[in-house]
């Protein structure tokens, strides 16, 4: 098992490698999108890019490489953003949900999840 550690939420979600994000954000019952993702998301398939997650930390492959669909819909993003539906669980990492809308206690948020030891 690994761990995903979702740092708005405040919460540490169980996992087995090889997981989608995007399945594990929704069986968790976590919010992963904004208004326009929830009134027109695309059920999965990468192309209404509104699953916006932003990596906060873990191991440099704790999620698969960038598909090709997420090199065309993130070109102009940060460079740690990943669409949650192309996106594969190898090991534990800190994934902020909806970077997009950060909360304003982000850097505070990001903080404490990185103080706490991460599972690997």
């Amino acid at each position: 098992m690994t761990t995903i550690r979702f740092i708005r939420e405040g919460i540490d979600v169980q996992c087995k490698p090889g997981e989608n994000l995007r399945d594990l954000v929704i069986k968790e019952k976590l919010q992963l999108y904004g208004l326009k993702g929830i009134l027109g998301n695309c059920g999965g398939a990468g192309q209404c890019s509104t699953c916006f997650v932003s990596v906060e930390g873990g191991p440099k492959n704790s999620l698969s490489p960038l598909t090709p669909v997420e090199e065309e819909k993130l070109k102009n993003r940060p460079e740690n953003w990943r669409l949650a539906c192309q996106t594969l669980i190898n090991s534990s990492s800190i994934i902020l949900t909806k970077p997009q809308s950060p909360p304003p206690n982000l850097e505070l948020l990001k903080e404490s999840a990185e103080n706490k030891k991460l599972p690997r």
